[in-house]
């Protein structure tokens, strides 16, 4: 089909392209969204299908696909109308495959998104008569509101087919390209560049894992628990503290998540991303595509808040997140790679939270009731730590929480769970107003490894004041593993974390720093030394910040630096910084992998390269295909 119109990515659609280029092909099915339709009576096949292709002719994100071959750039290509892809599944053992059979193969097939629009369809049909459809959409193209308005206007062309009426629908205002076009303006950059400047001031307060003195494995390692507690009584607990506190039950919801965390985590500063739509901020309420992504927010309960106090701030929190939303993820994210450099460890923010609406629905149960679920195997593949979502019913509430066992065990997430319902029913009595630590009689989590403070670093952000004795170990058995070292002793100073080592072979404080922060995903509580002082055949010191530039030094290297070098049009750059440190963009990562296949080489995922390992460290990681 021949393409009508092109452009770069909207800003909203960037998180969710990314998230589905990095996870492994088999596991993205994990983000795709499925709606059922029941059909009304005296539809025809033909019918049904006729209104899908209207709808396909009518909104441009349909028959949009998304490309990384045309430019530096991924682009959203439209395409000419046609027929909107379906199967058709019978309720007649005839020996095709039953409706549950296709659905499930329907759902849990990746999008190959070059080449395939981004919603498919299966209509189950009794006789020949349609009695049900069911859709499958893209998360990159498709969020909740958009879906809201496909639905209404899928339902008034469905009832103007069997009336025989035509369907009244509202002018398409604007189609995802012209969000795109409007996205590039120097008005539009100005403001993202403001509101990337409250994204940064975000980061400088968040410490670099939340999770630090619980972790038992390196992030994306192990298994993963899932488990949900649905109550009949939550709802009104929410909403009538909500009422008395004059704010949104999401408000309540996002402090009661942040003072469970903190009870768990033992950390001053909860951090986490929470679902915020972009279309406020940007002022396109209906535009036909995501514009939601997952925002960085913090709770600061360093001073011991009371709860209201905690619903006060998150409110706050809320209201500022949706007013700087409107930024291309994909920034934001070069801003986590840039902090966590500067900082010399990695920071994670990968603990995600959902607020979500499911009414008129019932939750169909009377009485509290917690359900194990299958491991979420195809979520361990997306990078984060935790997913809490709060679904709303209309007469209920459901807690779920999917979890990395490298961060909590099972009964670490039980106990979440009821601890969370309990602090919510508690809080619904007038007059109750616990303080964060008094919470904690709710969970009675098992107490976290007490970590001795050592005072005095001069570390940056938040880690300035807690460099803990855990660290320092983590850290002297990292610099230790480097060939070069016979002895290490890593001290807290005036100059920051410094490590004295003794050398047999010659090494400077490059070396050392290169394969510090090349091997600090696999020590999680270890950061990366302030200060390196040498003692061997010759005696030396400094941060290694100062490096000469060095040729890439193995095959490997090289593919991974002219990849890097080519995609994104960089004059020369230092296999022994990050990737976002080259000056290369995050955007542009799934191309990078694209031309590393290209040259024969994998091994290395995408989501590998926003982090602060340096470019030749990750060429260790690619082996000939």
């Amino acid at each position: 089909m021949p393409a009508s119109k092109s452009a770069n990515l909207c800003w909203g659609q960037r998180y969710h392209w990314l998230r589905y280029q990095h996870v492994p092909p088999g596991s993205r099915h994990e983000a795709h969204i499925v709606d059922t339709f029941a059909l009304p009576p005296g539809l025809s096949t033909p019918r049904l299908r006729s209104a899908l292709n209207h709808l396909v002719r009518r909104h441009e994100v349909l028959r949009t696909v998304y490309r990384t071959q045309d430019g530096p750039w991924p682009r959203q290509v439209v395409q000419s109308p046609g027929p909107m892809p379906i199967c058709e599944a019978t309720t007649e053992q005839d020996g095709t495959p039953p409706p549950a059979e296709a659905i499930r193969r329907l759902t849990e097939a990746d999008f190959e998104l070059s080449t395939q629009w981004p919603a498919r369809a299966c209509v189950v049909t009794t006789a020949g008569v349609p009695v049900r459809l069911v859709m499958v959409f893209n998360h990159l193209a498709f969020d909740d509101r958009s879906l809201e308005l496909l639905r209404a206007e899928f339902e008034a062309l469905l009832g103007a087919a069997v009336s025989g009426r035509p369907a009244r629908l509202a002018p398409v205002a604007a189609h995802p390209v012209d969000q795109a076009l409007r996205e590039e303006s120097d008005e539009a950059r100005d403001a993202a560049r403001s509101a990337l400047e409250h994204w940064r001031a975000e980061l400088e307060r968040m410490p670099s894992d939340m999770f630090v003195g619980r972790r038992s494995l390196p992030a994306d390692r192990g298994p993963a628990l899932s488990a949900s507690l649905t109550s009949p009584t939550l709802l009104a607990a929410a909403r009538e503290t909500a009422a008395r506190l004059r704010v949104w039950p999401s408000a309540i919801h996002l402090a009661a998540y942040a003072v469970s965390m903190a009870a768990y985590t033992g950390e001053p500063v909860v951090t986490h991303r929470m679902y915020t739509s972009q279309r406020e901020a940007s002022g396109c309420q209906d535009l036909m595509t995501c514009m939601s992504y997952p925002t960085l927010v913090a709770a600061d309960l360093g001073d011991d808040p009371t709860f209201t106090e905690v619903v006060r701030r998150a409110a706050v929190r809320v209201e500022r997140a949706i007013a700087h939303a409107h930024v291309p993820y994909d920034e934001v994210a070069e801003l986590v790679a840039h902090e966590g450099r500067r900082r010399g460890r990695p920071v994670r923010v990968a603990g995600e939270f959902n607020f979500l609406t499911n009414a008129p629905r019932s939750c169909a149960t009377r009485r509290d009731r917690l359900t194990w679920h299958a491991e979420p195997t195809e979520w361990t593949g997306a990078g984060s730590d935790t997913y809490f979502r709060i679904y709303e019913w209309s007469d209920g509430v459901t807690l779920a929480l999917q979890a990395m066992a490298g961060v909590m065990d099972s009964d670490a997430v039980e106990r979440f769970l009821r601890g969370y319902a309990r602090l919510l029913e508690a809080h619904r009595e007038q007059g109750t107003d616990l303080r964060v630590s008094e919470a904690a009689q709710f969970f009675d989590f098992t107490p976290r490894p007490q970590l001795r403070i050592l005072r005095g670093a001069t570390g940056v952000g938040p880690d300035l004041d807690r460099c803990d004795a855990l660290a320092v170990d983590r850290t002297e058995a990292l610099v230790a593993t480097h060939p070069a070292a016979v002895d290490v002793r890593v001290d807290v100073t005036e100059r920051g974390l410094v490590a004295d080592v003794i050398a047999a072979d010659p090494v400077t404080p490059a070396d050392l720093r290169a394969h510090v922060l090349g091997a600090i995903d696999e020590s999680p509580q270890a950061r990366c030394p302030d200060w390196f002082r040498i003692r061997g055949a010759v005696e030396v010191e400094g941060d290694g910040l100062d490096a000469p530039r060095r040729a890439p030094a193995t095959e490997a290297e090289q593919a991974l630096f002219d990849a890097v070098q080519e995609v994104n049009g960089l004059p020369d750059l230092d296999p022994a910084d990050c990737y976002a440190a080259t000056g290369a963009r995050v955007l542009r990562i799934p191309r990078v992998i694209e031309v590393l296949a290209e040259q024969g080489w994998s091994g290395l995922r995408g989501g590998q390269l926003c982090g602060i390992r340096p470019l030749r460290s990750l060429a260790a990681d690619l082996v000939r295909s």
